[in-house]
């Protein structure tokens, strides 16, 4: 069913049995394994659908909305409109107020924006769903397991095996799991399942049958289970025929708050591939490098350039699904950006109140009062690609020289050629482990 641009869809946050109604009436199945939720997908049409790649044509763009990054996404909307339809997800009404007035404020155009409900809703899009084509000209989704980040395998890392442990990943709600499902409904795409556990800022695809995954992220995401059976899994995937294997991401992106070296600490996804490998096209893919004189210096930077080295020769070695040999081009990482924090529940800012000692594992014997320097997770990777357009974090009000971000643009413009640049600071996120395109979702045109 086709929107008019000030529509308002609301889904409820009902059971799967209220829930298969609805998909019935849309023409949607539930619950079918590797089935297509608009009926039943022969085995041949299975051969012809697939992941999309993020540079493919867009036919919108979804957003979140959270009132405390309020202005990073009215700058994403700003950057995206003039290229892109935009689909905002929000959690109710009142939330939906604050975005319209936002998006208002900001001169985006109220006929550029669909506004969808869902109590569920996340302001980081790009780890609720994973898009891709169903091999009939149509859209597909595939539904995988919601693990709140690997949240089980931090608990592990905090309490041990366990009691403790078990009662740690008790805690994590059921009911994202569900959002995947219900924005297949929204968009009506097909949906495949899939056994595996991941966000969408974890899965990196050329489109072609080709994906890069993080190991250590996706063994994060499946305790107990080996390689073997995770890529046996991605194999399952729409289209995918091939995975390179890259053994770490940033160290500046942990598996949620966790220690990366002495008293550097950080707060991200576990190795999402948005912040340190992406396609450009088919065949090129850009890596995040840490500056030389950069890496001489922060402990982070050196673990980081240790990383990307045995990446890059991964990367140089492998070819695609055809044989070919991929096109690696190094993309510069921003000066580190850290800031000293509290562990105090009762710390006066923000911030502060984010870390205390619980937030890690209990060998390292953190205490409440002790300091330590948290990095962000910045990366000029997650940036965002729609049609036109390439959005990309801005480092410059955060000390990152501007030769670098010159050199940055330059090979943005030669890795997508004719499509123009856009800037937006994106460190409000970056502190809690996101970014750019972990802000935003891409919905392929089919």
């Amino acid at each position: 069913r086709k929107l008019k641009p000030s529509t308002t869809v609301t889904m409820n946050n009902f059971s799967d049995m209220r829930r298969r109604p609805l998909l019935k009436a849309a023409g949607l199945s539930l619950l079918a394994p590797w089935g297509a939720a608009r009926g039943s997908l022969a085995t041949g049409t299975m051969d012809q659908a697939r992941l999309a790649a993020d540079f493919e044509p867009l036919a919108a763009m979804w957003l979140g909305y959270d009132e405390g990054h309020a202005a990073f996404t009215a700058a994403l909307a700003q950057a995206l409109a003039p290229h892109v339809p935009l689909k905002l997800l929000v959690r109710d009404d009142h939330a939906e107020g604050q975005a319209r007035a936002l998006l208002a404020a900001s001169g985006v155009p109220a006929e550029r924006v669909q506004v969808f409900q869902h109590p569920q809703a996340m302001f980081f899009m790009r780890d609720a769903a994973v898009f891709g084509h169903d091999g009939q000209g149509g859209l597909a989704l595939v539904d995988m397991q919601w693990s709140h980040y690997g949240w089980a395998t931090w608990c592990q890392r905090r309490h041990g095996r366990g009691p403790e442990a078990s009662a740690c990943a008790a805690g994590d709600s059921e009911a994202a799991d569900a959002l995947d499902r219900d924005i297949a409904v929204m968009t009506g795409a097909a949906v495949f399942r899939s056994a595996l556990a991941m966000e969408g800022g974890g899965v990196e695809v050329n489109g072609q049958g080709l994906l890069i995954a993080n190991e250590a992220l996706w063994l994060s995401r499946h305790p107990g289970r080996s390689r073997a059976w995770i890529e046996q899994e991605l194999r399952r995937l729409p289209g995918i025929r091939k995975v390179i294997w890259l053994p770490q991401g940033l160290a500046q992106d942990p598996l949620h708050r966790a220690t990366i070296v002495g008293r550097h600490v950080a707060w991200g996804t576990g190795g999402h591939t948005d912040e340190f490998v992406r396609f450009a096209d088919a065949r090129t893919v850009l890596l995040a490098w840490p500056d030389a004189a950069e890496a001489a210096r922060p402990p982070v930077s050196r673990l980081n350039l240790q990383r990307m080295q045995r990446n890059f020769e991964i990367l140089s070695a492998a070819t695609d699904v055809q044989g070919r040999p991929l096109r690696v081009l190094k993309l510069p990482l921003p000066r580190i950006i850290e800031r000293r924090v509290f562990l105090s529940a009762a710390a006066d800012t923000t911030f502060s109140r984010d870390w205390t000692a619980a937030s890690f594992p209990r060998h390292e014997r953190r205490r409440e009062g002790d300091w330590v320097m948290q990095v962000a997770s910045a990366s000029y990777l997650n940036f965002v690609v729609a049609n036109g357009v390439v959005v990309l974090p801005d480092y410059l009000p955060h000390g990152t020289p501007r030769a670098v971000q010159q050199r940055v643009q330059a090979d943005v413009e030669q890795a997508f050629p004719g499509r123009v640049v856009h800037w937006v600071d994106a460190v409000g996120a970056n502190w809690v482990g996101g970014g750019a395109h972990c802000a935003s979702l891409s919905e392929p045109r089919v």
